[in-house]
């Protein structure tokens, strides 16, 4: 009784000091598993841009990355090259970090890294409308973070999951209709996450069709301040930020979508099926979207599911963070499981669940990869196991009468 009476006061501090915890383990660990450092290079375009004026994308700043990295032991990500080339308004993110030194900042983004695995996966789980117990929700998002290209992403100090966290957020929030809060979270995260242009998209239309525009207003709007923003702090920002684009993409070598992978299983014809395949999926997906916006309950709710699936095969570089987002479809399928089956189905949900985390922890110890570009079992097992799913329980989830009157009841 006391514990619940005075649950405002100790659990903020509780909160607190796991966080604090957290950070000092993650100094220890970023000190002891140097690999790639994806967080170096906006944390010194910030800090140049600060101390000296400098642009987030001159040589200089870039130069400095690559010492600090360095002199700290880890190697620049595949990707960037030790380059800032997000947006430059995304510069004014890592401000605040940029005080701290290094080490320590980069321990804290490691943190937040931490804390948007655990939400996604709490978040995930209330966009599958999984009812769980406390105790089991609670294991549930804190086995995300031991689901070993999340771990990995970890360590590598990715700047991308906490984008991922506040797409789902956006999501869940438009779901709940909304709008403006939804459109500002997409607005922030979609340079980051480019395919949730796709479930921007996707809400508008949905939105729309319920004479809610709030959505397209804050998100077009929010662009635009962004923009202007940019143009007066960095002028010239916009030439910049294509060049450094064009230096590190000019030949398309880092296009690498789960999709192209499927193909690269077929050396001969690999670049044909990719293509085949991207065309099938993405027309599928505008076939299930004939008709959203008059969707409602259960079965927006499965074409939802649905669409953060096939979105999945879309994203560029097939980089393992990205499995966040097949964490809402899997919980889906838990939750028609247990409909239909009760206990059998919630023991076969967590045997499930255990079983996913197990495989890939063990293709880890096979390979010890600690490159950025997994294998095809990891980027591929995962969406294939939610898409089954899906599918399989595709009439219960969307025209059972049972599954409707079992859904009102519980």
């Amino acid at each position: 009784m006391f514990l619940k009476k005075t649950v405002n006061i100790w659990l903020p501090i509780l909160v607190i000091l796991v966080l604090v915890g957290a950070t000092f383990i993650n100094l220890r660990l970023a000190s002891t598993f140097q690999h790639e450092d994806d967080f170096a290079p906006r944390w010194t375009a910030a800090r140049e841009w600060m101390q000296t004026g400098a642009s987030p994308y001159s040589d200089s700043t870039h130069q400095k990355t690559l010492d600090l990295l360095k002199s700290d032991g880890n190697e620049p990500a595949e990707l960037s090259q030790g380059r800032f080339y997000d947006p430059a308004w995304y510069v004014l993110v890592y401000l605040p970090i940029s005080f701290v030194p290094y080490p320590i900042a980069r321990a804290i983004w490691m943190t937040l890294v931490e804390l948007s695995i655990v939400l996604s996966a709490f978040l995930s789980i209330r966009l599958a409308n999984l009812r769980m117990s406390l105790p089991e929700t609670l294991v549930i998002s804190l086995l995300a973070l031991i689901f070993y290209p999340l771990f990995k992403s970890i360590l590598m100090s990715s700047v991308n999951l906490p984008y991922l966290f506040l797409t789902l957020l956006a999501v869940y929030l438009a779901r709940e209709r909304q709008g403006t809060m939804a459109g500002l979270l997409f607005a922030l995260s979609v340079w980051m996450v480019p395919i949730s242009l796709f479930l921007v998209i996707f809400f508008m239309i949905w939105l729309g069709a319920r004479r809610d525009n709030s959505l397209t207003k804050i998100f077009l709007s929010t662009q635009a301040f962004f923009v202007i923003v940019s143009l007066i702090l960095f002028p010239g920002w916009a030439a910049d930020w294509f060049a450094v684009i064009l230096k590190l993409f000019a030949t398309f070598s880092q296009l690498r979508t789960p999709l192209m992978v499927v193909g690269q299983m077929f050396p001969g014809a690999s670049a044909q099926i990719a293509i085949a395949l991207s065309l099938i999926l993405f027309i599928m997906m505008l076939v299930e979207w004939y008709g959203i916006g008059q969707r409602e309950g259960r079965a927006f709710q499965w074409k939802l599911m649905l669409t953060l699936n096939l979105l999945y095969f879309f994203n560029l570089a097939s980089e393992g963070f990205y499995l966040i987002l097949l964490l809402a479809p899997l919980f889906s399928v838990f939750k028609y499981c247990i409909e239909k089956w009760r206990v059998s189905g919630r023991i076969i949900s967590w045997i499930t669940y255990l079983a996913v985390i197990f495989i890939y922890w063990r293709r880890f110890q096979i390979t010890q990869n600690w490159l950025p570009e997994e294998s095809s079992l990891v980027i591929l097992l995962l969406p294939t196991l939610t898409m089954i799913g899906l599918q399989w329980f595709r009439w219960w989830a969307t025209v059972s009468p049972k599954a409707l009157i079992d859904s009102i009841n519980s």
